[in-house]
């Protein structure tokens, strides 16, 4: 095919090479970081779960329980539980600031 049959064709330029690669440096000093919000105040050390597992306790929300503590996440101070009577696990994680003990 002649050059004017190829014209529908991307053509290369003749300057471009197959053959060369891409360089680069292995001296080259990069420095990265993340994107972060800078805070004022420093993050609290965590602090230990005010319910420990297998604790019973009852669920401000709703009038009912006992439950049993089953787990219970650190970081989001949530906690798993089911019911003491019959073992039914509680939908979803429950918040800290849900959860009562009964009174002594």
């Amino acid at each position: 095919m002649t050059q004017l049959g190829n014209s529908r064709h991307r053509t290369r330029p003749d300057y471009s090479s197959d053959e060369e690669e891409a360089g680069f440096s292995q001296s080259t000093v990069v420095r990265y970081r993340s994107k972060v919000k800078k805070y004022s105040d420093k993050a609290d050390f965590p602090l230990e779960p005010l319910y420990q597992v297998g604790e019973t306790v009852y669920l401000s929300v709703e009038p009912v329980g006992p439950y049993v503590i089953v787990s219970n996440d650190f970081q989001n101070q949530t906690y798993q539980i089911k019911r003491l009577d019959n073992g039914e696990r509680y939908p979803g994680a429950v918040p800290e600031s849900s959860l009562r003990v009964p009174g002594s």
